[in-house]
């Protein structure tokens, strides 16, 4: 008796640490099917950890931002041989960048099917000034050749970002869905109701530190309060990243951390006892989030949020419910919040129960990869 030959797949994706923390379980899914799994971003060619899971890496060039146009287009020609050479039955690529990437050459070698999760649209609409606009008008016909037409469906992470290439005619909504993150694992960020304590508590920010992200502003929040002599420890966990032009340098970070006014961790990697020995989270993104994992993750240990009300971040917060919604670039708007919240025991046990209880219903990583599975069925039929 014949057996058929295994669902050959590859998944697109812009790092390997990405790949870890955000999309395991969706590959441990995908081997358990029996499928030929194969993840190309760089440095997955050298994982042993990889290669013990079954799964097939290939090596992209790692590259940096967008003007690094010699990187981008050898990116281009990995990704090319890369698809030649596995001959996929289907594709999927992740983030906004790699899933147009992957668009383009996929639109040129008539492949399909191709899944793309855009996790966020990033600076692409958020950057001000003349240069961007000017990036926006050459971008959008590409991205619409790049994402139409059959076999070719779009993931979004929140509905803004959905609507926003809508709206630019990019895609239509019917080749669309939305699955909120790339889920939270609820037994290891396990529900941990916060210890009232004499010591002073924590306030986290844990992201990139982009500008974008808030950095800044919780800087300056932190200044704000420590001025007005609210007992607090502001905390800052996250690498500088000196490829990229809007993060905060060494020398920044390391002068803010000697003032005193905040205490930088660097890169965490427990995350959860992280978020366990914090009061609540606070991250002042205006970035083009798709939904922040950092915020799925606090909620589900049951602590507070506060985060900006912007696309991504206020689909993991519901105002007033399980965190509260400021003001983008709002420092003293932003202090005000976390100085109440401080004060406020009572709110913040009501928000961490409710978070928890937001995480089990909507976030859960299991239905994130229970409906990722589902599109890649529609599409293979």
């Amino acid at each position: 008796m014949n057996s058929q030959p295994p669902v050959k797949f590859l998944m697109i994706l812009n790092h390997i640490d990405w790949f870890w923390s955000h999309r395991l379980p969706l590959a441990q899914a995908i081997v358990k099917r029996g499928w030929q799994l194969n993840v190309a971003t760089h440095g997955a060619d050298q994982s042993d950890q990889m290669k013990k899971m079954g799964i097939r890496g290939h090596d992209l060039p790692k590259v940096g931002r967008g003007s690094d146009v010699i990187g981008q287009l050898c990116l281009l020609w990995a990704m090319f041989f890369t698809i030649r050479k596995t001959k996929p039955d289907i594709i999927h690529a992740i983030t906004i960048r790699y899933a147009f990437y992957a668009g383009i050459i996929t639109r040129l070698m008539f492949y399909k099917p191709v899944v793309f999760t855009v996790a966020g649209l990033g600076s692409l609409y958020t950057a001000p000034g003349f240069k961007m606009k000017l990036i926006r008008a050459v971008v959008v016909p590409l991205m619409m050749f790049a994402f139409k037409g059959k076999g070719r469906f779009i993931i979004f992470q929140n509905p803004d970002d959905r609507q926003a290439m809508i709206d630019a005619g990019i895609i239509k909504i019917e080749q669309t869905t939305i699955i909120r993150g790339s889920g939270v694992d609820i037994k290891e960020f396990d529900f941990s109701p916060y210890e009232e304590k004499d010591e002073e508590p924590i306030i986290l920010f844990t992201s990139r530190l982009l500008r974008e992200k808030g950095i800044y502003d919780f800087i300056e929040a932190a200044r704000i309060l420590k001025l007005k002599q609210i007992k607090a420890r502001f905390q800052v966990a996250g690498n500088v990243y000196p490829d990229n032009a809007r993060s905060l340098t060494q020398k920044e970070m390391q002068q803010f951390h000697d003032e005193g006014v905040i205490e930088w961790l660097g890169q965490v990697n427990d995350m959860p006892d992280l978020l366990k020995r914090c009061m609540m989270v606070v991250l002042p993104s205006y970035y083009g989030e798709g939904v922040p994992k950092v915020l799925l993750e606090t909620a589900a240990i049951g602590r507070p949020i506060i985060t900006c009300d912007a696309p991504g971040c206020r689909e993991a917060v519901e105002h007033r419910v399980n965190g509260d919604l400021v003001l983008p670039k709002c420092p003293p708007d932003l202090a005000e919040t976390v100085e109440k919240l401080i004060k406020d025991p009572e709110r913040r046990r009501c928000y961490g129960a409710a978070g928890r209880k937001r995480m089990e219903e909507d976030f859960h990583v299991e239905s994130v990869v229970s409906k990722t599975l589902a599109v890649y069925d529609d599409l293979l039929k």
